[in-house]
């Protein structure tokens, strides 16, 4: 009996009386499929009850979606996803690992500003390299969609709304608690390559994948699990990740991942050609040779550029409280002594 509590003990719990880091992604998995299921229903409960609003929670049919309902029923859903994946992660950042919500990304941390104002460039000219390269061998060209400031400016900002929420919910779902579990307990670079291939994954129904497409976005996993390594939070990643995919649609007109849900936004209108491995065909630039190169070229530059770091304040966040004993006993001689602030401190060795 004992041999087999021994046992038990050693697949489920770690050195540091915690699950073991692959259980606790698992748990989280789970746990945000029950809440983006618990939100659903909440939401579908809704529409039944008051069925002036019921378009809000019905994802609007075929491309080129224009109307003002339709634009709100696309900004519901990455706001329900990101929603759902903030819940999902305080429940198991708190009894999993006793960390506070804003210890898994989002926490303003000293440079958190910095980051996201510096990434938001970056990933918008990667993309423009990839389009760049395509352009110039002439697998792509573009016309003009609309010189009118008024639907400009409605799609500059609804475009900037709609893609800053889905990339913070995909970040918070892929590079969040997930991603940390995996770093703290096995290393970076197997946190990166695990969250990578499940970010893939998530994107191989997107209409028009296929193998290249599949393998650039592992890349992009790879190069925003880089930037989430580095600095140890989601507002780097969440910045190139949006304007990435913002340049995509608005500057450029091209499909995002397959989907042209709202390419009646954009400035320019990008029509595809040949050669569909560099121009990436229907399923827009991210199934293409270019795309490649520009996610590896950007990925080298944010690593060895010497720009980013972690933040004292936010290596200490993402520490894991101690585990309360379960007999709580008391101590007649007085409460033990505070740790001297020399213990506190964090060193890069202490996330390797």
């Amino acid at each position: 009996m004992s041999d087999l509590h021994d046992v038990a003990r050693y697949v489920f719990i770690n050195d540091e009386n915690e699950l073991r880091s692959g259980w606790r992604v698992l748990l989280f998995f789970l746990c945000l499929f029950l809440v983006a299921a618990l939100l659903s229903g909440l939401g579908n409960a809704v529409a039944i009850l008051f069925p002036s609003i019921a378009f809000i929670f019905v994802a609007p049919a075929g491309a080129d979606s224009s109307t003002p309902s339709q634009f709100i029923s696309l900004v519901f859903f990455p706001l329900s996803n990101l929603v759902a994946a903030g819940i999902a992660s305080a429940i198991c950042a708190r009894l999993l690992e006793r960390r506070s919500l804003g210890s898994v990304g989002y926490k303003l941390h000293k440079g958190y500003l910095r980051d996201f104002v510096l990434g938001s460039p970056m990933g918008a000219a990667t993309l423009a390299i990839a389009v760049g390269i395509t352009a110039s061998a002439g697998a792509v060209s573009f016309n003009v969609q609309t010189r009118e400031w008024a639907p400009w400016l409605s799609g500059f900002l609804f475009g900037l709304l709609f893609f800053v929420i889905a990339a913070a919910a995909e970040e918070l779902i892929f590079r969040g608690f997930p991603f940390q579990a995996l770093a703290h307990n096995q290393s970076g670079a197997t946190a990166i390559v695990i969250t990578a291939l499940l970010f893939s994954l998530a994107h191989l129904t997107n209409p028009g994948a296929s193998v290249l497409s599949s393998i650039n976005t592992f890349l992009a996993g790879i190069w925003l699990g880089v930037a989430c390594l580095l600095t140890r939070s989601l507002w780097l990643p969440t910045a190139l990740h949006w304007s990435w995919n913002f340049a995509m649609v608005f500057i450029f007109g091209l499909p995002v991942s397959g989907l042209t849900e709202l390419s009646r936004l954009s400035w320019l209108r990008g029509v595809v050609g040949e050669p569909a491995w560099l121009s990436g065909g229907s399923y827009g630039p991210e199934a293409g040779v270019a795309a490649t190169f520009a996610l590896l070229l950007s990925t080298l530059a944010i690593w060895k550029s010497g720009l980013f770091t972690a933040s004292e304040d936010m290596l200490i966040a993402i520490r894991h409280g101690k585990p309360q004993p379960a007999i709580v006993s008391i101590n007649p001689a007085g409460p033990e002594p505070a740790e001297p602030e020399s213990a506190l401190r964090v060193t890069d060795q202490d996330y390797d």
